[in-house]
């Protein structure tokens, strides 16, 4: 037998496919909490008090995704069209500063530039022998006109028994002093029967400043040459650098690098970024009393060879006084005023003649003041023998005035 289940008819224009409507419940009041009896377990089929439902949780995150994603599409567009691809807006601000490895390019082509310019300086015998050892009597030097005068450290050339120049290219020639400048701790030789086709380097005509890049270039008795790079740490240093005899010779003008001295770099050449000599190397790496890596003023190197190509002789302009330049911070801790500060005088010279004493602090010539750029020295500020110039002198707080006249002497 069947069931027949009777429906209501829907009611006209309204849709077949609508759920019957939901009894309607009675409406919650605020304050209702329904109470459970202690004790009483809950009743199969109980409704459930109801509760307000939110905007579901899953749904809302993926709403918001596609929001973003959209959003963001629009934007990269709107930057397309104005700036074209993004790999243009990203390439065009290039990174500033130099980078290791752009430096370390840099003073590798700096080094091959120099390389046929930097010589071997020998100093005694070297015999196939002496190369199963240590090899003894090796400095180096570099070429400075290009027929033959070579600069080096006069420090290099303490005990020669024999001097003979080496080319990067094999060719030896014997060499003798042709002048040097012991103010400076400088040294020029002459390679003998040298032609004068060869690749002289040129000096900087700008002074060298702390922080500058300096590149230094031996010639050790194994290999082409050798490489060490840093920066001008101090400059218009006077420095005492150890001989072999018993006094030290205090070198004026110097400079130091902060780098590590190697010994075959001894009499080589400081260069700049542009490869042109700022100083000439002196390693003395067993004092420790010597800041990092001390060069000779590239400048009196290049005073003494312009001396040595017209003719002259190592005897340069003098005022025949040792001095050292005291910076700021040195002079006010002092109580002196900034300039030159004299260490010792020449007996017999001109600054004795002119009755400067040791302690006097030199703080002009001629009203220009004395600092690095134009220091107490006769040959750095043009100056020539004969000439006669002004002193401004500060003795014991006393402002004083000396008439020197310049003359020419050992350099």
């Amino acid at each position: 037998m069947s069931r027949r289940v009777e429906a209501d008819a829907p009611a006209a224009g309204a849709s077949t496919d609508a759920p019957p409507a939901a009894p309607e419940a009675p409406p919650a009041r605020a304050d209702h909490v329904p109470i459970e009896p202690k004790g009483t377990p809950p009743l199969v089929g109980r409704a459930e008090p109801m509760r307000p439902r939110g905007f579901p949780l899953v749904p809302a995150v993926v709403l918001g995704a596609c929001v973003g994603l959209i959003g963001g599409a629009a934007a990269a567009w709107g930057i397309y069209q104005h700036y074209g691809p993004v790999e243009r807006i990203v390439s065009t601000q290039a990174p500033s500063g130099t980078s290791g490895q752009s430096t370390a390019a840099a003073v590798g082509s700096i080094a091959g530039v120099a390389g046929p310019s930097v010589v071997k300086v020998l100093t005694q015998p070297v015999t196939p022998t002496d190369l199963l050892g240590q090899p003894k009597g090796f400095a180096a030097g570099f070429l400075a006109s290009s027929d033959g005068l070579v600069v080096t450290s006069a420090h290099a050339l303490q005990g020669a028994t024999q001097l003979k120049v080496a080319l990067a290219d094999g060719r030896v020639y014997p060499a003798v002093i042709a002048g040097a400048d012991v103010a400076h701790g400088i040294a020029v030789l002459r390679a003998v029967g040298a032609p004068t086709d060869l690749p002289a380097m040129s000096f900087a005509t700008a002074a060298a400043k702390p922080g500058d890049l300096a590149v230094a270039v031996g010639a050790p008795p194994f290999g082409a040459v050798s490489i060490t790079s840093g920066t001008i740490s101090s400059v218009g240093r006077s420095l005492s650098i150890p001989s072999t005899g018993p006094p030290a010779a205090e070198v004026l003008d110097a400079m130091t690098l902060d780098a590590t001295p190697d010994p075959q770099d001894d009499g080589g050449p400081l260069l700049d970024a542009a490869g042109r000599v700022l100083g000439v190397v002196v390693a003395v790496p067993q004092d420790p009393s010597l800041p990092g890596m001390v060069a000779l003023s590239g400048r009196d190197a290049a005073a003494l060879v312009d001396r040595l190509s017209h003719g002259g002789t190592s005897q340069r302009p003098t005022f025949g006084v040792v001095a050292v330049l005291l910076d700021p911070a040195t002079a006010s801790a002092a109580g002196l005023p900034r300039g030159a500060l004299i260490r010792s005088i020449v007996p017999g010279g001109p600054a004795e003649m002119a009755g400067l004493l040791k302690g006097d602090v030199v703080t002009a010539v001629n009203g220009a003041g004395v600092d690095a750029d134009h220091p107490l020295d006769p040959a750095a500020l043009g100056l020539a023998a004969g000439q006669t110039v002004s002193l401004s002198v500060t003795r014991d707080g006393r402002q004083l005035q000396a008439s020197i006249t310049v003359v020419d002497g050992a350099a």
